[in-house]
């Protein structure tokens, strides 16, 4: 402590006798001219800024002032906020580039009720339906986890809105997309400025900002030399990012073309501003090699590139060094600590139109009196930013500095709250089997102030489905719930007697469901309800296996589900487990008479970069009386690979699968899409079929090739069986089937 005193007063001393000796000399003043540092753009690429800046303190340059655009402007943002180097380098190796750019580990925030509802697992895009038609979001990114990380980032410096009274004067650049002009942020949310100059249009949705669209400040000025020198630049140090020369032999298609159009602005723009410089400035070309813009998970490899790009200027550089004292004066005196820790005097929301504001401050957990700091709050923003209404989650401290209140600021998707999801998917197998659908979900939220939801589900194709439903909170927490739902769904199984299809049979049924529901916590709900169906079996092709009719089934069904998993498909870890039990009775309108309880558990464990899968399930018969067309079913790569789909079925049931995946490539690592190569081994039984074929233990092993890619899921697998049956498979897109518990949407 009192060597920062002492640092301190000898860099005001040593001011004083620079402004003494101006007054006596004249010139005197100026003998250490006014160094403006500028950072291009350049995603991925530019934590090479963060060497540049190593640099530049070991040889003691002080720095007046930071234009910087992009990725360029957040590390100039840090710098400027006072933070040092090694701080920066660790905040960015420390940063979970999946997390917060691929959107990864999302899931885990989400209520139980939001998962529930269903994946689409070909796409992931939302579209809303608005009275202007369709709607898509502004970004394919989500972007509250880049927003959330920009405010822990420069905590204690948003609360000054003067660019200029930060340690360092700061420049950011973005672009107007309404009126093509530079914008220079000189002002405001320092955070937000960071945001809206790094906001890459397509990717990231645009920062509305005073009725102007702002988007990535690359497109007009992505080396902001004139924004430096205008601000404090007698002289510039430029850090430029230089990729290789295009390959013409990638530059044929389309798409290709297109996709090169954003790198032609981009360096056109660059070279313009490179061209201004003088012979008093320095230019520091960093060579990224194969390091490309969207690959931050290489970010701590561009560091050292930026150390080794700098050293060679370090005789240039050295003109600006000050003496070992005065530049730890001038280190000492723009540091500054981003770390905070309050006690909350009180909590709001503001902005809001449709979601209820009570809702957000019940499932809040920070609440007046807590002490937070910036993790704390950050986390907390987070499990808010998830919910389906919200698109970013901000927030700002109001009052009192040492008890201020905590004010939210959700932003409402723009698209809401009318939502549209699609989805598509397609199974096959050598023996014949040959499935589509096309699926779509729409949403209408908060149509009262509990957050009632219209649900509407469409799917035509070999599994047909309508359905509609109104899920009604009964308390502000959303932890009980009532939903009545109408549905009609049709389907064709194919019935096999000695593994050979003798008949398909179409199912179809009108069904009424009444439930009553509780949440517990994001992983579990249970739900209790009545439910009358109308069914209808017919014979489509071939021989009668099973009776014919149109029997009605009414009476009681439970249920309960536990999520944990990282994705819907294909998961790297966590536990899913559900249980079902159904009774139909006379008693509650029924014509038949019978009980069924079915369980599954799916196991997903992270081995180094490999999973390991364990699943579990089994179903039974509880009165004797189960009818043919309620059977359980087995086969199929979701409930035991190396039988067809439903070749088996009767009146209970038990599976237990292993899988070893191999990750054999990463499609796109940032946001955790990879192929893996699979080896199974299911072990079983299937007893009282309705074909009266053979019954007990049966065992099969497969092999596959599996994972998440831009299409969506894609399977291609072979397997075999004790019962000399084997089967080769492929499937894209939204998963198939009717088998097992665990096969119709609990973990694949």
């Amino acid at each position: 402590m009192l060597r920062s005193s002492m640092l301190v007063v000898a860099g005001l001393l040593t001011s004083l006798c620079f402004s003494t000796a101006a007054t006596s000399q004249g010139t005197a003043a100026h003998e250490r001219p006014r160094v403006a540092l500028v950072l291009a753009g350049g995603g991925a690429k530019g934590g090479a800024h963060v060497g540049v800046l190593k640099v530049l303190e070991e040889q003691r340059v002080p720095i007046d002032c930071i234009a910087g655009t992009s990725m360029g402007a957040l590390i100039g943002g840090g710098y400027a906020s006072g933070i040092p180097a090694a701080e920066i380098e660790k905040f960015l190796i420390d940063v979970d580039w999946k997390k917060v750019v691929g959107s990864q580990g999302r899931r885990q925030f989400e209520p139980i009720e939001q998962k529930r509802a269903g994946a689409t697992y070909s796409n992931d895009f939302e579209f809303g339906l608005t009275g202007e038609g369709l709607q898509a979001p502004g970004g394919l990114i989500d972007t509250n986890n880049v927003e959330d990380l920009l405010r822990v980032y420069v905590a204690q410096a948003r609360l000054e809105t003067d660019f200029d009274r930060l340690p360092i004067p700061y420049r950011a650049v973005a672009t107007d997309m309404v009126s093509s002009r530079m914008i220079v942020l000189r002002e405001g949310d320092l955070a937000t400025a960071m945001r809206a100059s790094m906001a890459i249009p397509g990717a990231f949705a645009p920062v509305l900002m005073n009725g102007m669209v702002l988007s990535d400040g690359g497109l007009v000025r992505n080396i902001p030399i004139d924004v430096a020198r205008e601000l404090c630049g007698d002289v510039v140090i430029v850090v430029n990012l230089v990729e290789p020369a295009a390959d013409p032999k990638k530059l044929h298609s389309a798409v290709q073309l297109l996709s090169r159009t954003m790198d032609v602005m981009i360096i056109a723009n660059e070279e313009l501003q490179l061209q201004s410089l003088r012979d008093s400035d320095i230019r520091i070309d960093v060579e990224m090699g194969s390091i490309g813009t969207a690959d931050f998970e290489r970010v701590p490899e561009t560091v050292p590139l930026g150390e080794a790009a700098a050293r060679k200027m370090s005789a240039a550089l050295s003109r600006f060094a000050l003496p070992e004292q005065e530049y730890l004066a001038w280190r000492t005196a723009v540091t500054a600590s981003q770390h905070f820790e309050v006690k909350l005097a009180d909590v709001r929301f503001e902005g809001l139109k449709h979601v209820n504001p009570e809702y957000l401050a019940e499932v809040s957990a920070l609440k007046p009196g807590d002490t937070v700091d910036a993790a704390s709050i950050s986390h907390e923003a987070q499990q808010l930013a998830v919910l389906q209404d919200l698109d970013t989650v901000g927030y700002r401290l109001d009052g009192d500095r040492d008890a201020p209140t905590l004010t939210w600021l959700p932003r409402e998707k723009d698209w809401g709250p009318n939502y549209l999801k699609v989805d598509m998917g397609a199974y096959a197998s050598a023996e014949g089997d040959l499935m589509f659908s096309i699926y779509g979900r729409h949403t209408r939220t908060w149509l009262n102030k509990l957050g009632a939801e219209w649900r509407n589900q469409v799917q035509i194709g070999s599994e047909s489905l309508f359905s509609t439903s109104f899920f009604q909170p009964l308390d502000l927490a959303h932890r009980f719930f009532v939903e009545p739902q109408l549905f009609y769904s049709r389907s064709l199984e194919d019935i096999f007697r000695d593994q050979e299809r003798v008949a398909r049979y179409q199912f179809q049924n009108a069904t009424g469901l009444l439930d009553l529901g509780v949440n517990i916590g994001p992983y579990a709900q249970g739900r209790v309800g009545y439910v009358y169906t109308r069914r209808n079996v017919d014979v489509d092709i071939g021989s009668q296996v099973m009776p014919e009719g149109e029997p009605i089934d009414a009476g009681l069904k439970v249920s309960a589900v536990y999520d944990s998993r990282d994705n819907a498909f294909s998961p790297t870890r966590g536990l899913a487990a559900t249980i079902e039990y159904l009774q139909s009775d006379e008693s509650m309108g029924g014509e038949r008479e019978w009980e069924r309880i079915e369980a599954g558990l799916g196991v997903a464990v992270p081995f180094r970069r490999d999973v390991l899968w364990v699943t579990l399930a089994g179903g039974s018969d509880l009165s004797g009386n189960l009818p043919p067309d309620r059977a359980f079913a087995l086969g199929g790569p979701g409930s035991f690979p190396g039988f067809e789909l439903g070749e088996l079925r009767g009146d209970s049931y038990w599976t237990l699968s292993t899988n070893y995946l191999w990750k054999v490539k990463d499609v796109m690592p940032i946001r955790n899409l990879a192929l893996y190569a699979g080896l199974g081994l299911t072990g079983g039984a299937m007893y009282d079929r309705i074909d009266e074929g053979e019954t007990g233990e049966m065992y099969g092993g497969s092999l596959f090739l599996t994972g998440r890619t831009q299409i969506g899921p894609l399977t291609l697998g072979v397997a075999s069986t004790s019962m000399d049956s084997w089967s080769v498979w492929l499937s894209v897109g939204r998963p198939l089937g009717h088998g097992t518990i665990l096969e119709r949407g609990i973990f694949r």
